[in-house]
């Protein structure tokens, strides 16, 4: 499987708002990126070899959202020396951000296929999808 460039990282990078490589190195967001493949613009898939290399940048940017969101799910508003802090106000702006990159997401595809009926199998056994009697 091909690893995600450097452009795909700087445009993650971007929309989780990690300017600097402190908390997030390359590495880490290489990582999440490569848990979502697509098929590229050719429409090949992930399994095939011409692949050229495609992700799911807004599953990835959700992930991370949620993942800063945890780091301050423990902050609480207080009020003190005549001030009000609002420090959730973070906590929700960050679970704001990762629904709008979850929505944002490419959807996926479910292929279906025919169950024929069971070799052998009487005709009038088959059940398939017949309703049922009362």
């Amino acid at each position: 499987m091909a690893a995600p460039g450097f452009v795909q990282i700087d445009q993650l990078r971007r929309m989780v708002a990690e300017p600097t490589q402190d908390t997030y190195p390359d590495a880490l967001l290489s990582a999440a990126l490569t848990r979502y493949p697509l098929p590229d613009a050719a429409g090949v898939l992930p399994s095939g070899t011409a692949w050229a290399g495609a992700w799911d940048a807004n599953r990835a940017a959700a992930d991370i959202w949620e993942e800063k969101a945890a780091a301050l799910a423990a902050d609480f508003d207080f009020t003190a020396d005549g001030g009000s802090y609002q420090r959730s106000q973070a906590h929700a702006q960050m679970l704001g951000m990762a629904r709008l990159f979850r929505a944002r997401r490419s959807t996926g595809v479910l292929v279906m296929t025919a169950q024929p009926k069971p070799a052998g199998a009487d005709r009038d056994a088959w059940l398939g999808n017949a309703p049922e009697e009362e």
